[in-house]
């Protein structure tokens, strides 16, 4: 009887096995960096080609590695972390299986560059289908380079399903983020295709995430901190007011490792409930301290997901901790009982003598003088009315004895008339269209139904439907400001702006870095924004286009019309009875009335059966 069942070949298992370790370029840069941090590197380089599918190149000054240890590394289930099962639940640095640089050399054409000793020689090897095909003598420094190439070279269905470079870059900038910010004590440079995206050196917490994020970001930040028996918690929250809608700003780090816990997550939202909608998530860079003993690394490939022993407590500690945090620095609005107001009396100035108090008489006074101006008072609409109905509710009486509320009340009535005919005809212009502005709301009349339309969304649709017709014809026109508007940026965010400088001369923003820093002076913006508006409406639109998963010219500029209506529709609102009804009509012109480009319902309908119900 014939076998059905075969050992699989050693190169189709251990590219098999690589499919779990390395998903995309991004998995590379994440194992490499962290077997640099392991050799106890204090300056890392990272430099990628082509988004990590083409080249990278990983250097670091650790202490390296002999001729033997540099070919048992490639070995599958090799390492220097762990000698025992028993090891997994002492684990103090980041890799420890042994799989990584099996898996990597599996899938890539790999060169190790290695030496433990500056003061003799090191070794070179070059791999192939996870094969050692060359040996030779390295005369390099201490430390190691790992040069990563062609990744899926001999696996080509793993490589059509891989993004454009922009995708994978950002998911290579994420890995990065995730081990820079927890060592704040390493040097960083992060070159992507010979253009510098970060240099960060040995700093403190709160100056790693402003230098990765940018300065805007250490103002934003609110420091947290406690101890406990279970775990230790330091670290920053983000004040309520930065939340976003889409996860951003979200790390949590456990014993100087990235892990991603949706139930910890949910702590901090609880923590945030009072403060944020339901719809925002708070940002925080954590950093938590517990036992190893009390914490299970092994139960995924890529380590990011664990297992904690007394989770509960953990989550009570975080929601505890967060709440303090927020308290204790104003983020929320609070009460403080403890202090004494009717005693906090400022002191005099210096040399400052007080006065008597004394009583002043006017001698003048007569009071039987009439204080009344002497020009009638003006009602405003909304006081009439309110005086006609109460009249109306009190007086019986089918004729009133004061001619003057009876013409009041004549009028209200041809105006309701006027109302009822208005339901009847709709809304074809001249006089019967009746509009009124009701606070942020215009309130019209529409066959039979109210309407109350939302005058700040409104705009939004109108003006983006506008700018977004423009751009895709032609260029939008530019107004330039007399004071330049200056903007700070991080080098991942002036990265994007270069890249795309194009897109945004063709929505009308004219700017330029100071010298090469990261300072952008804006110099000019559309003509629909106002001066005040560029700052906020680029700092928008760059947040949004770093989210894009595709970054083609219809989308990119559809972010760009986005963003600038978005902010444009924040103006001062219209009042007069012209614009409203010139808004109405643009708006039910429009591609979209109900809903602005965001999802936001602008109309909200009453039908005459609606009013009923309700009354």
């Amino acid at each position: 009887m014939t076998s059905t069942i075969s050992v699989l070949p050693d190169h189709v298992a251990n590219q098999i096995a690589a499919g779990e370790v390395v998903q995309r370029p991004a998995s590379i840069v994440k194992e490499l960096l962290e077997n640099s941090i392991d050799a106890g590197a204090k300056k890392i380089t990272l430099s990628i080609t082509g988004a990590g599918k083409t080249a990278i190149i990983v250097t670091d000054d650790g202490k390296g590695m002999g001729e033997k240890d540099a070919e048992l590394c490639f070995r599958r289930h090799a390492t220097s972390k762990i000698s025992s099962a028993e090891d997994l639940f002492n684990l103090h640095t980041r890799g420890f299986r042994g799989e990584a640089m099996a898996s990597i050399a599996a899938v890539s054409h790999v060169v190790l560059k290695t030496n433990e000793d500056e003061n003799e020689l090191g070794s070179m090897l070059k791999l192939e289908d996870g094969k050692v095909i060359s040996r030779t003598p390295y005369p390099g420094p201490q430390g190691t380079i790992v040069e990563v190439k062609n990744l899926f070279y001999n696996v080509p269905a793993r490589r059509k399903f891989l993004k454009n470079d922009r995708v994978e870059l950002r998911h290579c900038i994420d890995e990065f983020h995730r081990v820079a910010l927890v060592h704040n004590d390493i040097e960083w440079l992060f070159k992507s295709d010979e253009k510098v995206l970060f240099h960060l050196q040995p700093t403190t917490l709160r100056k790693r995430v402003s230098d990765v994020f940018g300065r805007k970001f250490n103002e934003r930040l609110v420091p947290i901190e406690e101890k406990t028996e279970v775990v230790s918690v330091n670290g920053f929250v983000l004040k309520p007011e930065f939340a976003k809608k889409k996860r951003g700003e979200q790390f949590f780090f456990v014993n100087g490792r990235f892990i991603k816990s949706p139930f910890l997550h949910n702590a901090l939202k609880e923590a945030f409930e009072e403060v944020l909608s339901a719809d925002h998530h708070p940002g925080y860079f954590l950093y938590l301290e517990v036992d190893p003993q009390t914490i299970d690394v092994n139960i995924h490939p890529t380590k990011t997901e664990v297992k904690f022993e007394d989770e509960r407590s953990i989550y009570a500690v975080l929601r505890s901790a967060a709440r303090h945090a927020i308290g204790q620095f104003n983020v929320a609005p609070a009460i403080d009982f403890n202090s004494e107001v009717s005693l906090s009396v400022p002191p005099l100035p210096k040399g400052h003598i007080p006065q008597r108090p004394q009583i002043k008489v006017n001698p003048n006074f007569n009071p039987f003088e009439s204080t009344k101006p002497s020009t009638p008072r003006l009602r405003t609409d909304d006081q009439r009315y309110e005086r006609i109905k109460n009249e109306k509710m009190l007086n019986d009486r089918s004729e009133l004895e004061i001619p003057a509320l009876q013409q009041e009340l004549d009028e209200f009535w041809n105006a309701e008339s006027e109302i009822n005919d208005g339901v009847q005809n709709g809304l074809t212009g001249g006089k019967n269209t009746l509009v009124m502005p009701w606070g942020k709301y215009m309130v019209t009349i529409l066959g039979e139904r109210m309407l109350f339309i939302d005058l700040q969304a409104a705009r939004f649709r109108i003006l983006f439907d506008q700018l977004w017709k423009k751009l895709q014809d032609a260029t939008l026109a530019s107004q330039q400001l007399l004071f330049p508007a200056t903007l700070e940026l991080s080098l991942s965010e002036k990265a994007l702006v270069e890249e795309h400088a194009h897109h945004f001369a063709v929505a009308g923003f004219d700017w330029h870095f100071e010298d090469g820093s990261e300072h952008m002076e804006i110099t000019g913006v559309p003509m629909d924004l106002t001066p005040e508006q560029a700052v906020p409406a680029v700092e928008k639109i760059i947040d949004e286009l770093q989210e894009l998963e595709e970054l083609a010219d219809a989308a990119f500029l559809k972010t760009l019309a986005m963003g600038i209506a978005h902010h444009a529709s924040k103006s001062a609102l219209p009042r007069a009875e012209e614009e409203l009804v010139a808004l109405r009509e643009q708006l039910l012109s429009s591609s979209n009335p109900q809903f602005t480009p965001k999802g936001k319902k602008i109309i909200a309908e009453l039908s005459q059966q609606d009013l009923v119900n309700l009354l």
